[in-house]
């Protein structure tokens, strides 16, 4: 009798607690519903909105393409995306054609906030991001190049006064760089973008996104005059890019860019268009080229030793570490720490692009 009543006295008890535990989790779950939900569309965004938001009280950001690293030209919205979408108050996103599948999210919820935080900003002309099919060989090929100079697609301007490259039948163009980030006014501009649209969504705190913006502001306006300085000394010299977001980045050290060609994990080089970079490279006497970490040794085996060059690997600020595949243990310790230290978003961009300046310094001979 004592054994059933000590059995039925434990059983009381353990269905307490797991009332108890509901109870709390479900308080749990409605204290995180009331927060103002910003989501960000892919990473550079999302560093901006962290910084921004710090200290407000009752707010979450959320990374949408948290686990996409790269930008996000084809990216497809998932199930997961959607509900997490369904529960925002604002959705911050970079532009410039970045966000294919921004129609599907609009149409999903009319009511969602969505700010473009690149709205104004002088894009450069971009490259195409063409898919191709499995039986084919080429996607790139010579009418997927970025121009700079010499554009000769055919275009049309829209109601804003940009240009886009008509859309051919095997794949989608983006007639726009849309890697404004890499270039330190573009992020001044984001930036400004994402303080007056947690301002609108949430005025009761409008002094922390202002004191946060600015604070955001004065370490940006200090790593621009750290470029601005490095200028004088490396106008005028040409190279080949193998990153969009390079193209910004080196602009701002006045160095010229004679050829784009975006790699991604379905780039396929055409051999035509191979061809054309080592005449340009041989033309221009350009031995270094700029790519990012992952494409460093197609790039190496491909235009590289061809030209007796070098390939310099930049970080593009999209979520990887930017190394070589010939980095030292102790190089990949020192990522791996910064990477995991508790910096803001702004720190972290700061430190990410000081370091793009050392590599960009190192590579042609300056200290």
């Amino acid at each position: 009798m004592k054994k059933r009543k000590a059995f039925f006295m434990v059983c009381m008890l353990l269905a307490a607690f797991g009332i108890t535990a509901l109870i709390a989790a479900l308080a749990e779950k409605k204290e995180t519903s009331d927060d103002m939900v910003c989501v960000t569309s892919f990473y550079p965004v999302y560093l901006l909105a962290e910084s921004v938001a710090e200290g407000a009280a009752g707010v979450r950001v959320e990374n949408l393409t948290e686990n996409h690293v790269g930008c996000i030209h084809d990216y497809t919205l998932t199930t997961q995306d959607m509900r997490l979408l369904s529960d925002a108050t604002l959705f911050l996103i970079n532009g410039g054609e970045m966000e294919l599948f921004m129609e599907q999210a609009a149409k999903a919820y009319k009511s969602l906030r969505i700010v473009d935080t690149s709205e104004g900003f002088p894009f450069l002309e971009g490259v195409e991001h063409n898919h191709a099919h499995e039986d084919e060989s080429d996607v790139h090929g010579a009418e997927g190049r970025d121009e700079l100079h010499d554009h000769e697609e055919e275009e049309h301007t829209d109601e804003n006064g940009h240009d886009h490259a008509e859309e051919d039948h095997e794949g989608h163009t983006h007639a726009l760089n849309a890697h404004l980030w890499m270039d330190i006014d573009g992020y001044l501009l984001q930036l400004s973008k994402a303080e007056e649209a947690f301002v609108a969504a949430d005025p009761a705190q409008e002094k922390i996104y202002r004191q946060n913006a600015e604070r955001c502001r004065n370490e940006l306006i200090a790593l621009k005059e750290e470029y601005e300085s490095a200028k004088e000394a490396l106008a005028g010299k040409e190279t080949v890019v193998f990153h969009e977001g390079f193209v910004y980045l080196l602009n701002m050290l006045g160095i010229e860019t004679v050829h784009c060609l975006a790699m991604d994990s379905d780039t396929q080089i055409a051999s035509g268009e191979a061809a054309e970079i080592l005449e340009e490279c041989k033309l221009h006497g350009i031995t270094t080229l700029f790519a990012e970490a992952e494409y460093a040794e197609t790039v190496t085996e491909t235009f590289a030793k061809e030209i007796n060059g070098k390939v310099v690997v930049l970080d593009p600020v999209t979520g990887g570490t930017g190394l070589t595949a010939d980095a030292t243990a102790a190089d990949k310790a020192t990522v791996s720490d910064a990477a995991n230290a508790p910096k803001s978003g702004i720190a972290l961009y700061c430190e990410i692009m000081r370091k793009n300046l050392e590599i960009v310094k190192q590579a042609y001979g300056l200290r």
